[in-house]
C-alpha cells in the first residue's frame, strides 16, 4: 500500500471486541425498549416487525426528513403533517428526525461548539416526547453511532422506542475537530454497536447511509458495492449487529436507484431490513419546477423496485424546496401527496421493466464489489491490521480514506489520465454527473484554458457534502489553477495552515449544513489573527438559524460584511479570481 504501515493508520493499540463485552451487556441490561404511539397503533414491538408487516402485505413505507431546530416547531409539525396526510386517506410511516451536530459531542463537552441547524435534546424525556406526538415512528440518523456521543445517544434512542437507528457511515466523513481524540471516538462507536446486536432479536436495525460517508467520495460503483461489503462485514459478522445499507442522496439515473438496490440485496446475506431509500439530491435546484422532474423520476423508479423486490425500505419524496431551504410542513405534505399518487403510476411500470437486464448490471456490481472487498482485506492484514478487531478495522479504514482505497484497490482497468489512476467499472452518478456539468460550464466560460494559470487556491468544504466543490474544483483544475483540496468537514484551522505553507491568494468553501455565518465568523478571525489576508469565497447553501428562527435564514448579507465573496456562479467565481489577479 505505498509504504503504508499499521501505525500510520492505527498510532496507538485498541482493545478487541471480547474486552468490551463486559460494558456493552452491562448497558444493555440498563436499558428497556420503550413503547412509541405508532407501535401501539399497529401493535409491534419494534420498527423491523412492521417491515415485515409490509413486506408481507405489499405496502410501501414512506420516509420523511424533518429538520427544525426548536421542539416546539417539530411537534407541531409532526401534527400537521399527520394530520394532513390522514384526511386525504394517506399514510406516512416514518420521519426522519435530523439531530443538530451537537448532539453528536458528550454534554461536557457542548459549550465548545457552534450550534448548527438541528434539533437538540437535554433531557431523557425530551428523546422520549418524540414518539409520543403521532402514530409515526421516529428514525434518528445524524450524529448517533459513529459519532462521539455514540453510546449515550443509542441508550436515549432505544428507551425512547426507536429502533432504527444510524449513521454508521459518518464515522468516517463527520467530524468534530479537536473534541475527542480518535480512540476514544471508535472504542464508543464499537460499543454502540454492540448494544443494538444485543437488541438484535428485539429488532433493532443499524442504519448506514452510505452517500453520508465513503460512497460519496467513491468515484466506482463496483467499489462502493465492495465497501458496504466492509460495512456489513465488520457490523455483522464481527459485532453481530444487523445492518441497514441506505443510498440515494447522490443517485441521479433511476435504473441505476433499481439496479443498487437489487445489488445491496443481493450482499445482505444475514437478510437485514432496510431503512429507507433517500431521495435524489443531485438534480434539485433553485428551479423549483424542474424539481418536481426529479421527484418524479426517482420516485417511481424506487417504488416499482420495491415492487418487485421489497426490501423494507422506506421511500423519501423529497420536497421541492429542499435544495434552497428547510421544507415548511405543507411542502412535506405536498410531497408524499405526489408520491402516492406516483404508486398508482409505478405499479404499471414494474411489470414491464426488463428486470433480467437490470440484474446482468447487478451481477457486474456484485462481482467487482467482491473483488474489491478481497483487495482490501487482504492489503490490511499485509501491514498486520488484526482483521477481526472491529476498532482496528473502522480505524484504519477511515485513516485510509475512499481515495486512496479506490487508487489501491480499485476493480476498474488502470489508465494515467482515469482519475484516481483507474477507469471505473460503473461510475458513480455523482462522477459523471460532476464530468457533465463540469464540461457544460467550462464550455460556457470564454479563454478558460490557462486563464489560472499558477495560481494558488485552497479549497474544501465545510461538511460532508462535496458536490459542488467537485464541480469547482474540476473548472478550476481545467483553468490550470493549483488547487489544494482539503476535502469535506474541514477545519479552520487547516486552512490556515495550508494558506501559510502554500502561499495560497484565495480560498474557496462550500457549505450545505447551516453554519456557513459561524464558519466564516471563524475563519476570519483566525485570518486576522494570523495576519493573513486572502480573498475569501464560499458557495452552496449559505443560510443558518438565526436568533433562535425555526427555519434557517440566508446570511448572504452578514457574510459580505465580513468581505466573504458569495458565489454560486462558477463563471462568477472565475471572473472574480481573474479580477483580483491583476488588481
Amino acid at each position: 500500500m505505498n509504504m503504508l504501515t499499521k501505525k500510520d493508520l492505527i498510532p496507538e493499540e485498541l482493545p478487541q471486541l471480547k474486552d468490551l463485552m463486559g460494558e456493552i451487556k452491562k448497558i444493555s441490561n440498563s436499558i428497556t425498549i420503550g413503547e412509541t404511539l405508532f407501535m401501539k397503533k399497529y401493535g409491534v414491538k419494534s420498527e423491523a416487525e412492521y417491515k415485515l408487516k409490509c413486506i408481507k402485505e405489499g405496502k410501501i413505507m414512506r420516509h420523511a426528513h424533518i429538520g427544525w431546530n426548536s421542539w416546539e416547531e417539530t411537534a407541531k409539525g409532526f401534527k400537521y403533517i399527520y394530520d394532513e396526510l390522514t384526511k386525504r386517506g394517506l399514510t406516512l410511516d416514518r420521519f426522519g428526525v435530523c439531530l443538530d451536530w451537537v448532539m453528536g459531542v458528550p454534554k461536557e463537552l457542548r459549550y465548545k461548539v457552534n450550534k448548527g441547524t438541528g434539533l437538540i435534546f437535554d433531557t431523557p424525556e425530551e428523546w422520549k416526547q418524540v414518539g409520543q406526538i403521532v402514530p409515526i415512528q421516529p428514525h434518528f440518523g445524524d450524529h448517533m453511532i459513529g459519532s462521539l456521543n455514540s453510546v449515550e445517544n443509542v441508550k436515549l434512542a432505544l428507551e425512547a422506542g426507536v429502533t432504527t437507528m444510524g449513521n454508521v457511515s459518518q464515522f468516517y466523513t463527520y467530524e468534530y475537530p479537536g473534541l475527542m481524540d480518535k480512540s476514544s471516538r471508535v472504542i464508543g462507536m464499537v460499543k454502540a454497536i454492540g448494544i443494538m446486536a444485543e437488541f438484535k432479536d428485539k429488532g433493532a436495525l443499524i442504519h448506514a447511509n452510505l452517500d453520508d460517508g465513503f460512497g460519496a467520495q467513491f468515484h466506482d460503483l463496483a467499489n462502493l458495492t465492495g465497501w458496504a461489503m466492509l460495512e456489513r462485514y465488520i457490523v455483522e459478522d464481527l459485532i453481530g449487529g444487523s445492518l441497514s445499507h441506505c443510498f440515494g442522496n447522490l443517485f441521479s439515473d433511476p435504473t441505476l436507484r433499481m439496479i443498487f438496490l437489487l445489488t445491496m440485496d443481493e450482499i445482505n446475506d444475514k437478510n437485514s431490513l432496510g431503512s429507507m431509500l433517500y431521495g435524489n439530491t443531485i438534480d434539485f435546484s433553485n428551479d423549483y419546477d424542474k424539481n418536481y422532474g426529479a421527484l418524479s423520476s426517482f420516485q417511481i423508479a424506487d417504488m416499482a423496485a420495491q415492487m418487485y423486490r421489497p426490501t423494507g425500505h422506506a421511500v423519501t419524496p423529497i420536497p421541492i424546496t429542499e435544495a434552497v431551504r428547510v421544507p415548511s410542513p405543507d411542502e412535506i405534505v405536498q410531497a408524499h401527496v405526489i408520491s402516492n399518487m406516483l404508486e398508482e403510476k409505478a405499479k404499471h411500470y414494474s411489470l414491464f421493466m426488463d428486470w433480467e437486464k437490470i440484474s446482468c448490471e447487478k451481477d457486474k456490481l456484485v462481482m467487482g464489489g467482491q473483488i474489491f472487498f478481497e483487495r482490501v482485506m487482504n492489503g490490511l492484514e499485509d501491514i498486520g491490521i488484526d482483521i477481526k478487531n472491529p476498532c482496528e478495522l473502522f480505524m484504519a479504514l477511515k485513516e485510509i480514506g475512499a481515495a486512496r482505497l479506490e487508487e489501491y484497490f480499485g476493480v476498474g482497468k488502470k489508465d494515467p489520465y482515469a482519475m484516481r489512476g483507474r477507469i471505473p467499472l460503473r461510475p458513480t452518478d455523482i462522477v459523471w454527473t460532476i464530468n457533465n456539468k463540469e464540461k457544460k460550464i467550462s464550455e460556457n466560460i470564454k479563454n478558460l484554458e490557462k486563464s489560472l494559470e499558477g495560481v494558488k487556491i485552497v479549497l474544501g468544504a465545510t461538511d460532508v457534502h462535496e458536490f459542488g466543490k467537485e464541480i469547482v474544483k474540476s473548472v478550476l483544475l481545467k483553468a490550470g489553477a493549483k488547487v489544494f483540496d482539503l476535502g469535506s468537514s474541514v477545519d479552520p484551522q487547516e486552512i490556515i495552515d495550508t494558506i501559510i505553507e502554500t502561499e495560497s491568494k484565495f480560498v474557496v468553501m462550500s457549505t450545505f449544513n447551516g453554519i456557513a455565518l459561524s464558519y466564516a465568523k471563524n475563519l476570519c478571525e483566525l485570518f486576522k489573527q494570523n495576519k493573513l489576508k486572502p480573498t475569501f469565497f464560499m458557495g452552496g447553501l449559505l443560510n443558518e438559524n438565526m436568533d433562535g428562527g425555526g427555519l434557517a435564514v440566508d446570511v448572504s448579507d452578514k457574510l459580505e460584511k465580513l468581505e466573504v465573496i458569495c458565489s454560486n456562479d462558477v463563471n462568477t467565481l472565475i471572473d472574480e479570481i481573474k479580477y483580483r489577479m491583476v488588481s
